[in-house]
């Protein structure tokens, strides 16, 4: 029993010296290696300003210079290798007429940084599993978050239960749909509002690409367009027709007056030659010719006043239908938004729901014990340091380098003691 206690004890201070080697090892800066890319930029010269990707061979390419070794180098001997290269060569620019000019580059113009890193790997009990960017400062934990949280369906292949793949489209499903109702009532609001723009951020948590979102986004604003501008023509032409109409009104009704003149003055005219007629002064003709008169200014003030009504009646008519329509559109536009909100609100308890089943296999917390059994994660990180692989078993808040696979397994206390 002696000698058991004192290999296992063994046993433990080589794992803890391994490890503080390990850590020790990847205390320094950061060196570049391939998968890495580079941003070279000249303060004299925008445009010359390139990304390049760390080769297999740790070189970089760039026009003008050729291939550059920097694999190994720390971001400070990045910048300090470009000082020393691109001011020893000559760089011409195109001037806007035409002409080139030669540009004598300075240390102090070049830029040299680490634009994009190594990706990291997350395997294991995660709900997504793969490749994720990586970004400085970045811990396990973090790169746990990024994968989906733990998943212990995932672990435990036996369990009855939804696959949690299934979950996550799902639920992603159900954003997108989601999202388009979302924006779709956006639209319906603004489209209430005659505005031609409306509120095109994305709405908060959603799990999906920005660029889903930017395109539903900007189908709606399309739609939006096409709509005001219907409405606004159909709107114009009634406004026109119903000003035509206006001014036709009082072109009428100044004839009307003129022609109720003419006929008042044609009646006094009647009368003054029917007294004549009378006292045997005038003959029958002369009074046939001045009742005919008579009738024919009668008849044209009636035509005008028949005309002068009807075109009333159509100027009333161009007011009633451009009312009409604008009622109509906001009816139809608010009942629209109604539904839409009622979607919105089933697909939001729908939502809530799916996230409620994720919660077991995608959460971040730790899973619940199986059996009586506690749980517990281990995560280890397989990591290049030197010319050989390293696997380092740590914590949830240890720093995750480019270029690492991190590993995360359940195992029982039964289980990590065996493994120990």
């Amino acid at each position: 029993m002696v000698r058991a206690s004192h290999i296992v004890l063994a046993c433990a201070a080589v794992l803890c010296a391994a490890h503080a080697a390990v850590a020790a090892d990847i205390a320094g800066p950061y060196q570049l290696s391939p998968g890495d890319t580079v941003e070279i930029g000249i303060a004299s010269i925008p445009e010359r300003t390139q990304r390049a990707a760390v080769q297999m061979d740790g070189t970089i390419a760039l026009p003008g210079v050729g291939l550059v070794a920097v694999g190994g180098l720390t971001s400070a001997q990045l910048q300090a290798r470009m000082e020393a290269i691109l001011p020893s060569k000559i760089f011409h620019i195109r001037l806007p007429d035409g002409k080139e000019q030669m540009i004598v580059v300075s240390p102090s113009d070049v830029t040299a940084v680490i634009a994009e890193y190594r990706p990291i790997y997350v395997t294991g009990d995660v709900l997504t599993p793969g490749q994720q960017a990586f970004r400085p400062l970045m811990t396990v934990r973090q790169a746990i978050a990024v994968s989906g949280g733990f998943s212990l369906l995932r672990s435990r292949t036996s369990q009855t239960g939804p696959d949690p793949v299934d979950l996550r489209r799902d639920y992603e499903t159900l954003w997108g749909e989601y999202t388009k109702a979302y924006f779709h009532g956006a639209r319906l609001r603004a489209e209430l509002q005659n505005k031609d723009t409306f509120d095109v951020r994305i709405p908060e948590g959603s799990p999906l690409p920005d660029s889903i979102g930017a395109a539903i986004a900007q189908a709606e604003g399309a739609a939006l367009k096409i709509a005001l501008s219907d409405y606004q023509q159909e709107q114009h032409f009634l406004e026109k027709a119903e000003k035509d109409a206006a001014a036709e009104v009082e072109v009428l009704a100044k004839r009307q007056q003129v022609e109720s003149e003419g006929v008042k003055a044609d009646e006094e005219d009647l009368a003054r030659v029917t007294k004549l007629y009378e006292a045997g002064n005038l003959t029958n003709n002369r009074l046939a010719d001045v009742r005919r008169a008579l009738l024919l200014s009668s008849s044209g003030a009636l035509q005008t006043s028949v005309e002068l009504m009807r075109t009333h009646h159509q100027q009333e008519d161009y007011a009633r239908q451009r009312e009409h329509g604008d009622n109509q559109r906001r009816i139809g536009l608010l009942s629209e938004l109604k539904e839409t909100d009622a979607s919105l609100a089933e697909l939001s308890t729908k939502l809530h729901a799916a996230s409620q089943k994720m919660q077991p296999t995608g959460a971040s917390a730790q899973p619940l014990p199986i059996a009586g059994e506690t749980i517990r994660t281990q995560v280890t990180i397989v990591r290049k340091v030197g010319d050989e692989w390293r696997k380092l078993t740590v914590d949830e808040d240890a720093a995750v380098a480019p270029g690492d696979t991190v590993e995360v397994r359940f195992a029982s206390e039964l289980e990590s003691a065996a493994i120990q």
